[in-house]
């Protein structure tokens, strides 16, 4: 028995924590990731927020916040199609304890938008917390800014929810999912939902598509739900049979380790993942660090 096993023994439900180059952890340092575990999602989301820093790392007094989860498809959240209400809320409600002054959160979804924020459960959730909740399908000039993504292999401009580019901090909150044509959809994949374009077009070279856009738009935390992972039928799910739950919570400033940190959640190896790999090459983040075991505590 490895010494998470034994501690999953010993403690049962309780929350235990992990964190990426930690053997003991020293509650005064700060990881590349953190992981948390536990049933408790609220604390996990907050224990893996300390472990990279604390919300105060991110989001100073007068911060104009954007929380991007996923909340693409008209889905309950007991599917894990869109990221848990309870880890929004969470992440919501701690920017506002680092004195935020505003928090948007918003998705340009796949699905009906209306059936979509009500059935995830998320859009309740957000203004329960004193999130600002409110559409982006409206693909004008009033909402989308083109850019130029310099480094780009292949998605050279991009349409871009100005609230994104105007915001002091992003917050990436994905669920992690089987991706039928990504392999898996984590954090990076997630910035589909801040773009304006034609995303049926991005298929045509999906990998480079998804890093260049993380090229463009800068998550400055990413917080992954990964509380019950979706194993297949991904993006859209549509049985529990399709779950596999770990009730783990990853942070990271570097959207790339949290990627790669989440892949070995799926027992996969980072790099064989394109997008991901694709990212780490374009110098985006870091994969090579990320395929040995966690350490736990």
């Amino acid at each position: 028995m490895n010494r998470r096993d034994f501690l999953k023994a010993a403690f049962g439900s309780a929350l235990y924590f992990a964190a990426r180059r930690a053997f003991p952890i020293d509650a005064q340092t700060e990881y590349e990731v953190g992981v948390a575990v536990g049933k408790d999602y609220e604390k996990a989301v907050e224990k893996a927020i300390d472990l990279v820093g604390g919300i105060r790392k991110f989001v100073k007094p007068g911060s104009v916040v954007v929380v991007k989860p996923n909340m693409a498809w008209n889905s309950p959240p007991h599917l894990k199609a869109d990221t848990d209400p309870l880890v929004v809320r969470t992440v919501v409600h701690l920017c506002f304890q680092a004195l935020a002054s505003k928090v948007y959160v918003f998705d340009r979804t796949t699905n009906n938008p209306t059936l979509a924020y009500a059935n995830s459960g998320i859009a309740e959730a957000a203004k329960s917390a004193g999130a600002k909740v409110f559409f982006v399908d409206d693909v004008s000039g009033k909402l989308y800014t083109k850019v130029t993504i310099k480094g780009a292999a292949w998605l050279k401009e991009s349409l871009v929810n100005r609230y994104i580019l105007e915001s002091d901090v992003l917050i990436n909150v994905p669920v992690a999912k089987h991706h039928s044509s990504a392999g898996l959809t984590i954090g990076m994949k997630n910035l589909m939902g801040v773009t304006g374009d034609n995303r049926g077009k991005w298929h045509w070279q999906l990998d480079d598509a998804i890093s260049d856009i993380n090229l463009a738009v800068k998550s400055h935390l990413t917080v992954v739900d990964a509380t019950n992972i979706m194993l297949r039928n991904g993006p859209t799910g549509g049985s529990p049979d399709y779950l596999k739950r770990l009730d783990t919570i990853v942070a990271s400033p570097d959207i790339v380790s949290a990627d790669a940190e989440t892949a070995l959640l799926f027992g996969l190896k980072p790099a064989s993942i394109g997008h991901i790999r694709r990212a780490s090459e374009k110098g985006i983040g870091k994969i090579e660090s990320y395929t040995k075991k966690n350490a736990a505590v």
